[in-house]
């Protein structure tokens, strides 16, 4: 089938719903609400076969108001959601603006685990919009709905994205803060407790890109009081021998401990960067003294 029929016969189906809504009888209630909403879908999903994301959107967002009209608010955050997921294909900000209609809807439903997933959709899409401090805001946001359902795992996703955009813009306290609040709870759970060393770790080299060489040497030893393990991990080690070199101003000492560490176990782009921010410190307080 092209695109060029079905456009058709999905604005047909439009036009008909739009035509029901505007219909009167004594009797029909909220029954023409609920015809024009089958209608309104109906045409969505042709429009979605033609890939025509806007007014696919577009007709998703009527199938929403006519539920609100039924009260049904179920459908009505379905409806919404379908509508963003259109959207985002072709503009990010009506579909942002839809996720957050859903989200209320869900929230007032008290279904607090999807009002997370949509959250989180519009994190997402703030965050390929490059907008860090709205995707800051929309990860924490859904990082809460996660964390009152008790999913820690899902919770602590969201919080180490913000922790990473946070290190990103220099803020550094707020990073460690939060690397050192997952890991907290990572301690307490079987299943995550794992990956507390990375999250140490990361707080760690926040500490050394924040220029505080004390700060950092007691962080150590309280990551280590708080779990046994991590002075004899390849990134506890690793931690304290940056640390160590940053203390001594000892620059060829700091790189080398960062490559023998990168040759086993691979840096990411974010640690690279940060470690990058440190080595120019140590090398600016370098000149300093000299």
């Amino acid at each position: 089938m092209s695109k060029s029929v079905d456009d058709s016969q999905a604005r047909d189906l439009v036009a008909k719903a739009e035509k029901k809504l505007t219909s009167w009888s004594l009797f029909s209630g909220a029954s023409k609400y609920e015809e024009a909403a089958e209608m309104f879908t109906k045409a969505a999903n042709r429009f979605k076969v033609a890939k025509n994301w806007n007014e696919a959107g577009s007709a998703f967002e009527q199938t929403a108001r006519c539920h609100l009209k039924c009260d049904s608010a179920h459908e009505a955050a379905t409806a919404y959601q379908d509508a963003a997921n259109c959207y985002k294909k072709t503009d990010a900000q009506r579909a942002i603006l839809l996720y957050k209609e859903g989200v209320r809807l869900q929230e007032d439903m008290g279904r607090f685990t999807m009002a997370a997933k949509l959250q989180k959709e519009i994190a997402e899409l703030h965050e390929t919009e490059n907008n860090l401090e709205n995707a800051m805001d929309a990860y924490q946001k859904a990082a809460d709905y996660y964390a009152g359902e008790e999913s820690t795992s899902a919770a602590n996703q969201c919080l180490l994205k913000v922790a990473g955009f946070a290190a990103a813009t220099s803020d550094y306290k707020k990073a460690i803060e939060i690397y050192e609040q997952v890991a907290m709870t990572s301690l307490e759970s079987t299943l995550l407790k794992w990956s507390v060393k990375d999250y140490f770790l990361r707080a760690g080299i926040c500490h050394l890109a924040s220029g505080d060489t004390d700060a950092t040497a007691a962080a150590l030893d309280r990551y280590k009081n708080l779990d046994a393990s991590f002075a004899s991990t390849r990134e506890g080690l690793f931690l304290e021998n940056i640390a160590r070199a940053y203390a001594d101003l000892d620059l060829d000492d700091f790189t080398d401990k960062v490559r023998e560490y990168d040759e086993i176990s691979r840096l990411d782009a974010q640690k690279t960067t940060l470690l990058l921010e440190v080595k120019n410190k140590i090398s600016a307080t370098q000149n300093d003294i000299t």
